[in-house]
């Protein structure tokens, strides 16, 4: 598998992760009204939107090795580390707006206003970050977490800002909807290049199931075999 055709499952996956996001942050707007505390309100929906995005983007290393173990297993951690990622990147938002709502060197961060996009949008990155870094901590390479929070930290940051401006362009519905899946996009698309080009090198596979895909090698020994545990997980194949 090329590299141009690997990142298509990223794609796929960002698209899927910030359309189900956009579903989940819809879901909880509709019972907006049944939150008696905005910080609580924002927490859930930082939560939501993590959880969501964070269980279906890091699928793309179980969709390229063809392995469901790999597939259940990247939903469990990613879920998790997105929902709590979620949670802490909205606090985040939520305390730089309230410090910068006042301040009197602010005058334009009220709730709604492009200020409060603006202070919303660390909130995204640190989300996007927890997302990149999912797949590495799952496969306990250090190399991978690295990369991965890097790309996914870039990519939360400049997909934040565009979900905020389309937010705030575009009737909301559409907006929203445009502006989370172009999140989620941004977030996996850059861990998954971060992680290919921060890569000690390809593993082409010559024969098998897998026969003609790459993959990155992302650390200093791997593990290759039926397990679950390997690095590269070969369907079929009778070494553990």
């Amino acid at each position: 598998m090329k590299e141009s055709r690997a990142s298509l499952y990223s794609l796929m996956t960002g698209a899927a992760g910030g359309a189900l996001a956009w579903c989940g942050v819809e879901m909880i707007l509709l019972g907006a009204g049944g939150f008696p505390d905005v910080r609580i309100f924002t927490l859930v929906l930082g939560a939501a939107a993590g959880l969501l995005l964070g269980a279906v983007v890091p699928l793309a290393e179980g969709l390229r090795q063809l392995h469901k173990e790999k597939i259940r297993g990247a939903l469990m951690v990613g879920s998790v580390f997105g929902a709590l990622a979620g949670a802490a990147g909205m606090a985040a938002g939520q305390l730089i707006l309230s410090s910068l709502a006042d301040s009197r060197m602010f005058v334009s961060f009220g709730e709604g206003s492009r200020g409060a996009s603006l202070a919303r949008i660390p909130g995204w990155t640190i989300l996007g970050g927890a997302v990149g870094a999912a797949s590495g901590i799952r496969s306990r390479s250090g190399r991978r977490v690295a990369a991965g929070l890097l790309g996914g930290l870039l990519g939360g940051l400049l997909g934040g800002a565009a979900a905020e401006f389309l937010g705030s362009s575009l009737p909301r519905f559409y907006g929203r909807a445009a502006g989370m899946m172009l999140w989620g996009i941004s977030v996996a698309f850059l861990a998954d290049r971060f992680e290919a080009r921060r890569s000690r090198g390809r593993l082409t596979v010559l024969a098998g199931p897998l026969k003609g895909r790459s993959f990155p090698v992302n650390q200093k020994v791997m593990r290759i075999g039926h397990s679950v545990r390997s690095d590269l997980t070969i369907p079929g194949d009778s070494t553990a």
